[in-house]
């Protein structure tokens, strides 16, 4: 998998969300595998920190579904379970739809431009070949989406789509890792490319078809691996 992110200080963000997003990011993209025991003490121990602010951290993530609580061994991270994966998928398929319509209806030029952007990054490292990893789709993905949902401008919804996002995240790496990248990377360009077509034109309907067109094959794509 990736290597660990790190745990690194930033003085614009309080600790305990610091360590939050680090732990997030670890179970996101696997530093911490499905199943594996997150021992409190040591993880108290690395962030410099005491074990309550801890626990009220990996509550938060057990409110996202991504750890349990297990009697007598303290806090698990989840199993990834296909079935549950392809009904969080259906469900995307409208809280996405939604905001590319939201977003469609306030997208500005500079929103047009930032997602042109992350196209660029995305062409660059796929003439790259080799260099195009797991980790920089996400992240470029994260890009993205932090895009579509502040045209959105609906924090509600970005909330609510964020938690299930997460839930799928880990088994979209899994089928990266089958060899699906380089099946998703040019499906992830030419959405970005219709999105600045109907942001322009301020297609609305045609906005929410390309978001449910594109989650349903990056669906069929984990079908036909797992």
């Amino acid at each position: 998998m990736v290597s660990r992110k790190p745990y690194r200080k930033d003085p614009k963000i309080n600790k305990k969300e610091q360590i939050y997003e680090t732990l997030l990011a670890r179970i996101l993209f696997m530093d911490y595998a499905p199943g594996e025991i997150l021992n409190e003490l040591t993880l108290a121990e690395e962030f410099g920190t005491s074990r309550g602010p801890l626990r009220e951290i990996l509550k938060r993530l057990e409110w996202k579904k991504l750890v349990l609580t297990m009697p007598r061994l303290g806090t698990q991270v989840a199993e990834i379970d296909f079935q549950k994966i392809i009904q969080v998928f259906q469900i995307r398929f409208d809280i996405e739809a939604l905001a590319a319509k939201l977003a469609c209806e306030n997208a500005t030029q500079d929103h047009i431009d930032r997602i042109g952007e992350v196209m660029d990054k995305l062409n660059t490292s796929m003439s790259n070949g080799e260099n195009l990893t797991s980790s920089d789709f996400i992240n470029l993905d994260f890009q993205f989406r932090d895009i579509l949902y502040e045209a959105a401008l609906n924090p509600i919804l970005k909330e609510t789509s964020d938690f299930l996002y997460h839930l799928t995240l880990r088994i979209m790496i899994l089928a990266f890792h089958k060899g699906a990248l380089s099946i998703y990377a040019p499906v992830f360009l030419n959405e970005m490319k219709e999105y600045q077509n109907v942001f322009a034109n301020n297609d609305i309907e045609k906005a929410g078809e390309i978001r449910r067109k594109s989650l349903k094959q990056y669906l069929e794509g984990v079908k036909s691996l797992f």
